[in-house]
This record gives structure tokens, sequence and C-alpha cells, in this order.
């Protein structure tokens, strides 16, 4: 602590002061930048602990199945189809918040769909047979 014994904030001061007194209209620009950077420095130093503080949510992890090399296209199939009724669930969820939603809008819910179904028939897009085996 000997380099510090010579340093003291009064001393600061006090020539900050004098050098002001001498030419404050030279000096007061460079003291505006200077306190103000200072004080953009020491106001980010405020805010920076409440940035960046949003609840960890963990990554949902996803499992791979190991099928068999015995596997038939029928399994395979029947497979498939899980998967799919599982899809069709969900989009018929989500189909039913959105048509609620609509209602709420003052939308006519029932001629948008009946429109979209005549556009999907006009584009040729047909919806593919379940096989009668499969229930969801």
């Amino acid at each position: 602590m000997k380099m510090l014994k010579d340093v003291s904030v009064g001393g600061g001061l006090k020539d900050l002061f004098t050098l002001l007194r001498r030419n404050p209209r030279e000096q007061a620009l460079p003291i505006l930048l200077a306190l103000g950077c200072s004080g953009f420095i020491f106001f980010l130093f405020i805010i920076d602990p409440k940035v960046n503080t949003d609840v960890y949510v963990p990554q949902e992890v996803i499992y791979v199945e190991n099928w068999s090399l015995d596997r038939t296209d029928e399994d395979i199939m029947k497979d498939r189809w899980a998967v799919q009724c599982l899809k069709d669930k969900r989009d018929a969820k989500r189909r039913e918040a959105m048509k609620s939603l609509g209602r709420m809008s003052g939308m006519d819910v029932d001629e948008i769909e009946r429109e979209a179904k005549a556009e999907r028939l006009a584009r040729g897009e047909v919806e593919v047979e379940r096989p009668a085996d499969v229930t969801c």
C-alpha cells in the first residue's frame, strides 16, 4: 500500500476545482463528457443484474425408440398411424381453439371452414382413408 499513500480524493477534487476556476469554458465540455461516460457506465452496472434473469426452463428430452430388424410392414404402418392419430388430436384441439377465437371475434367460422374445404377439393387434395383396424 506504499504506492497509494500519496493519493487522496480531496487533493484530486481540489485540483479539479482549481482547473475549473482558471478556464471554465474550455474545460466544461471535456468534464461533461467524462462525467456522462462515467455515469452511463455506472448506470449499466446498476441495470446489469436485472438483465437475462428469465427463469430457466430445461429442454424437452426426446427419447428415440430402437426397433428390431424383423419388424413387418404392418407393424411399421401401425406405428405410423398411431403417430398420425396423435397429430390429428393435436390439430383438432388447435382447430377448436381457433374456432372459438373466431367466434369471439364475430367471424362466421362455419362459412370459413366450408370455403377452405372447397379450396382443398379444388386443388385436388384428398384425405387418406384410415385402415379399418386403426382407431384413434
